[in-house]
Order: structure tokens, then sequence, then C-alpha cells
């Protein structure tokens, strides 16, 4: 089964019912709310597409032996919840977004994702441990970021950054009596949430540049340079990328990442195969780089440099 299209329909669904559920939020929260659904939601041209929220607990459903309203139910709450810490990421990020203009619409979308994942897990459950903990591996991965140079030092709290999607593995193996396997699962999505993370910075790192974000390749770039505590150049960066061959290590390490999930026990093909296209896209950008840099080394460097180099 393909990975996305076999889930299509399902995923109307889901954004269908997502729209329903933020249309009766009260004025203007639900024209709000709907214009930012729309950002991600994955039938709108030029959305940002969040594949993994959505589509996780489909890929889980064969595993775990989820019926398919379960299923949908828990993509549905999954929506909520991504948006939810989206608006949380653009009003730390962002100088225009106001807490006043953000946070009611927030809190709403919050508490959808309670009414949907609540009635599955008693208060005792350990599901709420596991909940906490997510939410303290996020706000400990998103306050330290910009001093602890993640990508060099600790990877790990790179993945932390989207650790609430792991709620969706470990409450679809509650369910399916098969707790023994949730550290095998965060291990994994850990993996996969380093590779989007990888690939996200990779298309974003002139804005995150511009902007002081912290960003896995330019935490590369800066090593790779010596860090001797000059602040990085948009034209170090792109020889970083263009002529050291530095995308090509950048994507040796998302492959390692492959590797190392093809290496656990717990069958989840889909995840996998999403990886394996995370993967080949820093590989095949990487290979472009390379192969236009041989065909351009006999004379043609010049112009590889000034085609490369001259937005400074």
């Amino acid at each position: 089964m393909d990975w996305l299209h076999d889930y299509e329909d399902e995923l109307r669904l889901v954004f269908q019912e997502s729209r329903t559920i933020i249309s009766a939020f009260p004025e203007p929260l639900n024209a709000q709310g709907l214009s930012y659904l729309d950002q991600f939601n994955v039938f709108k041209a030029g959305s940002h597409k969040n594949y993994i929220c959505y589509l996780l607990p489909f890929w889980l459903q064969d595993k775990c032996g989820l019926t398919i309203p379960l299923t949908r139910h828990m993509s549905v709450g999954n929506v909520f919840f991504m948006l939810y810490f989206f608006l949380q990421d653009d009003l730390m990020d962002s100088n225009e977004l106001t807490a006043a203009h953000a946070l009611p619409l927030a809190n709403l979308l919050y508490v959808e994702f309670l009414n949907i994942y609540r009635p599955l897990f008693p208060a005792d459950s350990p599901f709420w441990s596991y909940f906490g903990r997510y939410i303290s591996e996020w706000a400990d991965s998103v306050s330290g970021e910009a001093s602890g140079d993640y990508f060099l030092r600790d990877r790990l709290r790179i993945s932390h950054k989207a650790s609430p999607l792991k709620l969706t593995s470990t409450a679809a193996l509650l369910l399916s009596d098969q707790a023994s396997l949730i550290t095998e699962a965060e291990e994994m999505i850990h993996n996969v949430l380093l590779t989007l993370q990888m690939l996200d910075d990779y298309e974003d790192w002139e804005q995150d540049l511009e902007e002081g974000n912290y960003n896995c390749l330019l935490s590369l770039a800066r090593c790779h340079g010596g860090d001797d505590g000059e602040p990085l150049s948009k034209s170090s960066v792109k020889d970083f990328i263009f002529t050291t061959g530095g995308l090509a290590s950048y994507a040796g390490t998302a492959l390692t990442n492959h590797r190392t999930l093809e290496a656990f026990t717990l069958e989840l093909p889909h995840l996998l195969s999403f990886h394996q296209v995370l993967v080949k896209n820093l590989q095949h950008m990487a290979a472009a780089i390379e192969a236009e840099k041989q065909l351009l080394q006999s004379g043609g460097l010049n112009y590889w440099l000034t085609k490369n180099m001259n937005i400074l």
C-alpha cells in the first residue's frame, strides 16, 4: 500500500470533520481557525504538508488493529493538536503575531484535541503520564534550542520539538494492549522527526539565517567553518553547500537515520516508506549539486561560483 495515496479518501473526511468542528467556534475565531486549517490542508494548493501528523494513525492501523472510524477520529485529534502547537511556534517565532490574536484560537484547538482523546483513556491510564512527558520534552526543546546547538550536541532534542506526535503511536499501542512496544515506536519516530527537521531546515536556511533562528544545516556549516565566533554569511553557507559538498554530508546523516530505522524489529512499513522519501529528496538535491560541479570542473568552475554565489 502507498503511504499517502491509499488514504486520500480518508484524509478528505478528516479535513471535512475538522472544518465542521472549527466552523462551530464563536466568531471571529471560526473564520480565523478555518483560515489557519487551510494553511495545512493537504488538498489546498500551496499549503504546508504535515503528512506524518495526519497519516501516522493510518500507518499504525493494521499493526494495532484499529477500526477505520477510530483511526479517522485519532487523525482529526492530531490535526487539532498540530494546529495548537503550530500556533505556539508562530507566536514564539513571529514579531507580527500577538498573543491576543493567537491564544484564544489555540486554546479552543487544544480543548477539541482533549475532547477527542479523553474518552479513549480513563484518568488513571498511563496515556496521561506519557502526555505529560511529551509536553515536557517539547517545552525543554523549544526553550533551549538557540543556545544548545542540538544538531551537534544532542540530536534527540531536535526530535523532541515534535514530541507530542508520539501520542499517536503511544495511544494506538495502548489501545491494542501492546504497551511493550511504546519505547521502540518512540525511537523510530525520533529518527523520522530528525530527518524531517533536517529537510525543513535545508529549505528554510536562508530565512532562518536572516531571522537568527536555529537551523541544523546552518549549525553544520558553522562547524565546518571552524566556528570562530564570526556570524555566518549567506556566501559562506552557499560555499559550504555548493562548493565543499556540505549537502552531501548532510544527506549522509539522513541515510544513517534510515539504516537505523530499518534495524528496528517493529514493522511500520509506511513510516519507513515515508522516511525513505525524505532521505531521497536530500540525496537527489546533493547529487544534483555534485553532478553539476563535475560537469563544470573542466574550465567552468568560475561559472559555477558565479551562478551560486551571486546573491549575497
